[in-house]
């Protein structure tokens, strides 16, 4: 079950089990313990954050996509108990060409329970029938087999490894790109 509340400015979804909402300033604390830990950015090209300030900085910035047509992102929040599980959601949006790359990482005490499947399988819908994308791409750091085995198991295919693609954390990193494409879906 995949519901879509565009009532609100900002489109919340809602799963089974997760709402995905709009990121609040109040979820600075929660996810800069996720944005902070080793396990959870292991792979993602920002450095660990050290401080409150700079995930609400990265909240600012991630509310500002939809403001700026250059993507949106959510809060996956567990429906039962309102706890921010991790975000989700596109950048890199490109209306003229009909794509858009998607970028996801969920705190770690909530790996391995499908949250994240389930959060995915809820913003492709929205992708592809309200954002009207044909391509959905995501990038991931060679040796992020859990993020590969992720995308692989919702369909995304493997375009090919681009060398040296990322500066992050003073050197050059590998990355594989993935990509959906709605005929796909």
């Amino acid at each position: 079950m995949i519901i879509i509340n565009q009532q609100n400015p900002f489109p919340a979804i809602e799963t089974d089990r997760l709402i995905l909402r709009q990121l609040l300033t109040d979820d600075a604390t929660i996810l800069l313990q996720y944005w902070s830990a080793p396990e959870v950015t292991e792979y993602l090209t920002l450095e660990p954050f050290k401080k409150l300030e700079e995930a609400v900085a990265m909240i600012e910035l991630l509310n500002s996509l939809p403001e700026s047509n250059q993507g949106i992102r959510w809060a996956i929040t567990s429906r039962q108990e309102g706890k921010v599980l991790g975000t989700c959601g596109f950048h890199n949006y490109n209306p003229e060409h009909c794509r858009a790359e998607m970028g996801y990482e969920l705190g770690q005490a909530y790996w391995r329970q499908g949250f994240m499947t389930e959060a995915l399988t809820a913003i492709l819908h929205y992708g592809f029938e309200k954002m009207a994308v044909n391509r959905i791409e995501a990038f991931v750091n060679v040796g992020n087999i859990k993020s590969t085995g992720t995308l692989e198991k919702m369909g995304f295919k493997l375009d090919g490894l681009l060398r040296e693609y990322e500066f992050a954390r003073g050197k050059f990193v590998d990355q594989y790109c993935y990509s959906l494409l709605k005929s796909d879906y």
